[in-house]
């Protein structure tokens, strides 16, 4: 339920930032990549594609990802994402450990990690 949840407000934040922030805008630009979060077992899954004019999404699995990024299962996946707020280094053990796969065009995914700056709001002062 956890995974879910977060898969469903990162998709509502990627297409509010797509809609009201310049910077993040700029980002898409000339993009054209299609990225998506699963299970191994293929469910929960959501697909997120980034293209110039913002940010959709969708559930379940697309037919033509650019990106696929696998979670072992979903509780695995929510603990991992959840932490790599604050520890990025948690993918790299989940990788190494065989318990995240990346299919696809990983360059994408480096792509992306360039984004987090964007989707965290911005405490107020």
């Amino acid at each position: 339920m956890g995974f879910r949840l977060l898969m469903w407000i990162l998709a509502l934040r990627l297409r509010w930032l797509g809609k009201n922030n310049e910077a993040f805008r700029k980002q898409l630009e000339l993009r054209q990549v299609v990225m998506q979060w699963r299970t191994f077992k293929g469910a929960p899954a959501r697909w997120y594609h980034f293209q110039g004019s913002g940010v959709s999404s969708g559930l379940g699995l697309h037919d033509k990802a650019t990106v696929t990024l696998n979670f072992r299962d979903a509780a695995y996946a929510f603990a991992t994402l959840k932490a790599a707020g604050k520890n990025q280094m948690v993918f790299m053990e989940g990788m190494q450990k065989g318990d995240i796969k990346i299919e696809g065009d990983a360059a994408q995914l480096m792509w992306f990690m360039s984004l987090m700056k964007y989707i965290m709001p911005k405490k107020k002062k």
